[in-house]
């Protein structure tokens, strides 16, 4: 079982500090009590956009550093055709990557998580909905979210231990209910801002020209119309690929790079996998 590294995070330190602070502080003047309430509150909420920070909870947004290779993770998908000219793209490079897929998008394309996984990469959960203000709500939504990903992954012969949250931001509740499901958060520390690849152009320029060992690279399998009839995101993420195998940065899947596992797959799979993809079958064992 995956737990957390620890159960009290440094928000709940700073609390139990700066809130018996600042009702002392009171006594001198009031201003300064709220001056200490105010600074909780803003370092709360810059770490709900900052989560490598750890202050809410243990997160993961890099990889070891001690070995030359970088990760690619994709989120928001599976996507039609998005989703499968990538993972043929990858193929050709022999290149291996995380898919954090939604639940609704993973119900939507079955075919596709069959195959990703026949592919050898790996899954991890995005969430049912991808809400992206997922983390104003409460906990009971944000268990539920996660849990019907989860389900919905189950059916389908995998097991995810891995999240990432809607755009990478967390909050304070986050913590404690991906403990409960025996999960983790991943988030990533090199993107390119691409908007759900709304924003494609120079992708690969703008990651690369900071990129470094142990990056968790963020990217995107869902279309954005005009970009996949271009060819520009798959031209873009080869770009990406061919450079870092030229700058001998190795692209490892991303339980290598965080030396913790991202899934497992289940003995009793749906029985189309082997039927649809008979080789990969007996070379991934399913």
């Amino acid at each position: 079982m995956i737990k957390q590294p620890w159960k009290i995070t440094p928000a709940h330190l700073a609390g139990f500090f700066l809130l018996p602070a600042s009702l002392a502080a009171y006594f001198v003047h009031p201003l300064f009590a709220i001056a200490l309430l105010m600074f909780y509150i803003v370092l709360c909420v810059a770490a709900c956009f900052f989560p490598q920070t750890g202050f809410l909870g243990y997160m993961i947004s890099r990889g070891r550093t001690d070995i030359n290779a970088v990760s690619l993770t994709f989120d928001d998908g599976p996507s039609v055709p998005t989703t499968r000219q990538i993972i043929d793209l990858l193929d050709r490079f022999g290149v291996k990557a995380t898919f954090f897929v939604s639940g609704l998008n993973a119900l939507r394309h079955p075919e596709l998580i069959s195959e990703m996984l026949c592919r050898g990469h790996h899954i991890g959960n995005h969430s049912y909905s991808h809400n992206p203000f997922l983390m104003l709500k409460s906990a009971r939504t944000l268990r539920r979210e996660i849990s019907e990903a989860q389900k919905v992954l189950r059916g389908q012969g995998v097991e995810t231990k891995a999240f990432r949250p809607p755009v990478g931001i967390v909050n304070p509740k986050l913590h404690g209910v991906l403990n409960e499901l025996d999960m983790y958060c991943v988030t990533f520390n090199r993107r390119a801002r691409d908007a759900g690849n709304r924003r494609v152009r120079n992708l690969a320029e703008k990651i690369l020209k900071s990129v470094k060992a142990g990056d968790i690279i963020l990217l995107h399998d869902v279309p954005e119309s005009r970009a996949v009839e271009q060819g520009m995101i798959v031209g873009e993420v080869e770009k990406l690929i061919t450079r870092l195998q030229a700058a001998d940065l190795k692209i490892v899947l991303l339980a290598d790079l965080i030396e913790r596992p991202v899934m497992k797959v289940h003995d009793a799979l749906p029985p189309d996998i082997p039927r649809k993809f008979p080789d990969c079958a007996e070379q991934n064992k399913f």
